[in-house]
């Protein structure tokens, strides 16, 4: 089974208004709320994609139920361990006239030691963990180290760890050997400590991870696509161009793609082509909207793969 990891998910609340008015009333025109956090879009995306997960996470609170309920009711199993403090509400509001969009991002609540501490035992509890993703930021209170200690849980139990975090949360866990991680092009930036300009310097910042001991790097480049290094093999994949309406969640529908398909036992270059087609789809949906299968499946037929 696959399981996915948001120690700070969000209740997403998307709004739309006509025009955002100074010192006036705006009207909105049509809001919704969707269940938010990187490893709960891997969920959402793993579903899209006709596979299953279960989500593990942080909630508390009204907000926190909410965004559960909104998980079952789309078919997403989840475990959560429940917190004292509110799940936090993130405002994303576009206005239509101009297309112009904003996004209000919570801190998150603050989370005791008690709290982490259960969170740890019900991953410890896990009988049937294959994959581990790991996604996001951390709330108030919970240091780096805890990806480490879930990257050795999930590596006493063969599972395959996938990490998707940035700064000190990435490059503290590299030491703890994730089966692989996804960072963006700027992440891995600041991960090799010098902007990385083009693919051989990519390559080559790879090169440097594996010898820590991380099999697979999965790294997402916006419109040129994706590298995916290996000790071994060297793949990019590229998808045609699209009309973009929001990269918001775009890296965590092809990490969702890459996984679905690692499980089913597809090989590296299917995995990072419905990876690709899966960020490309997302990126055409607006807000925090996530991909559709149809359209994951007829961009798929475009990608372009090539072997570096």
């Amino acid at each position: 089974m696959i399981y996915t990891v948001t120690l700070n998910p969000a209740l997403d609340r998307a709004i739309k208004v006509e025009n955002l008015l100074a010192d006036d009333t705006t009207r909105v025109s049509s809001e919704k709320n969707y269940a938010a956090g990187k490893g709960i879009d891997v969920s959402r995306v793993i579903k899209e994609l006709g596979g299953q997960s279960v989500a593990l996470g942080l909630i508390g609170g009204y907000d926190g139920l909410h965004l559960e309920g909104l998980l079952i009711n789309a078919g997403i199993m989840t475990q959560f361990t429940k917190i004292s403090n509110e799940t936090r509400t993130n405002i994303i509001l576009r206005e239509k006239s101009t297309g112009r969009q904003f996004v209000i991002s919570a801190a998150g609540p603050e989370v005791t030691a008690a709290e982490i501490g259960q969170f740890y035992t019900s991953i410890i509890d896990i009988q049937d963990m294959g994959y581990l993703v790991m996604s996001g930021s951390l709330p108030r209170a919970v240091t780096p180290n805890i990806y480490g200690q879930l990257i050795l849980a999930g590596r006493r139990k063969g599972a395959f760890i996938f990490l998707d975090a940035d700064g000190d949360a990435l490059a503290e866990s590299i030491d703890y050997r994730p089966t692989g991680i996804k960072p963006n092009i700027h992440e891995l930036s600041r991960l090799a400590g010098k902007n990385l300009k083009n693919e051989s310097e990519i390559l080559h910042a790879c090169e440097s991870i594996h010898k820590k001991g991380i099999p697979l790097i999965l790294v997402s480049r916006g419109r040129e696509g994706l590298l995916l290094s290996t000790e071994e093999e060297k793949i990019k994949a590229v998808a045609p161009p699209v009309e973009v309406e929001s990269t918001v969640g775009a890296g965590d529908s092809a990490l969702a793609g890459f996984v679905l398909e690692h499980s089913l036992g597809k090989d590296l270059s299917e995995c990072v082509k419905i990876a690709c087609a899966a960020g490309t789809a997302t990126a055409r949906t607006p807000g925090t909207e996530l991909c559709h299968r149809e359209e994951v499946e007829r961009i798929m037929s475009s990608v372009e793969i090539t072997m570096l």
